[in-house]
């Protein structure tokens, strides 16, 4: 799952999958200012920070956060794909195309909302504004037995990382999980992935297992931290 993206314009496609993480990392700039992205991950030391704020004390552009609409699903993909070319924050290997990711849209329905977070472009109307984050609830297995657990799902563009938008999508995920009289939900998330598992640490989501090693992505092995958070806690 979540949490580090770029702007759409760019692109790793055209780059060897041997190389895509070297210059991913170098050309850039994917690590949030004050992350330890780099030192792994450990709940021992896993401590929730306060929400960050705007940078630079510049005012906050116009947001809205919706349901997300199939108009969304262009700027929804590169905003994905871009993780899964570039990043360990999921471990998904292929990027979907356009075709692909209207079946994404088409699987999730009403048990399953997918969110965005738009911001004002200069002059734009509101249908003009731009997805910058998004979210989504996923089943967390495809047996019936875990029909109302689900797990959850968050990307912010890069650009706009370090202004909250990652905990309002969470926050309204777990508000519609809990509408929807779901009973709990999972986050599986890379260890290195700190942002991560800070934002989640923050909204009530506790530490369950780690799976050692149990992902291969970008020519390492990953372990897997997973988080859980039952919506009758508060």
């Amino acid at each position: 799952m979540i949490l580090l993206i770029v702007p759409a314009a760019a692109s790793c496609g055209a780059w060897t999958r041997a190389t895509t993480f070297w210059k991913c990392s170098r050309r850039i700039a994917w690590t949030a200012p004050g992350s330890t992205r780099g030192a792994g991950g450990s709940f021992a030391s896993l401590k929730p920070r306060p929400s960050p704020r705007p940078r630079n004390g510049a005012p906050p552009p116009r947001v809205a956060l919706r349901a997300a609409r199939e108009a969304d699903l262009a700027r929804i993909a590169a905003i994905w794909n871009r993780e899964v070319l570039c990043s360990d924050s999921t471990t998904d290997t292929e990027p979907r195309d356009p075709a692909a990711q209207r079946e994404w849209f088409a699987r999730h329905g009403e048990r399953y909302p997918v969110v965005v977070v738009t911001v004002a472009s200069d002059g734009a109307e509101r249908d003009g504004d731009v997805v910058v984050a998004y979210g989504s609830l996923s089943p967390y297995r495809s047996k019936p037995a875990f029909a109302r657990t689900v797990e959850d799902s968050v990307y912010v563009a890069g650009e706009h990382r370090g202004a909250g938008l990652g905990g309002l999508i969470l926050a309204e995920l777990i508000r519609r999980a809990r509408a929807l009289e779901h009973h709990s939900i999972v986050a599986r998330i890379t260890a290195r992935n700190v942002a991560s598992l800070r934002l989640h640490a923050r909204h009530g989501f506790q530490p369950v297992g780690v799976e050692r090693e149990s992902a291969f992505k970008l020519g390492r092995w990953h372990d897997v931290a997973i988080m859980q958070r039952r919506l009758e806690s508060r």
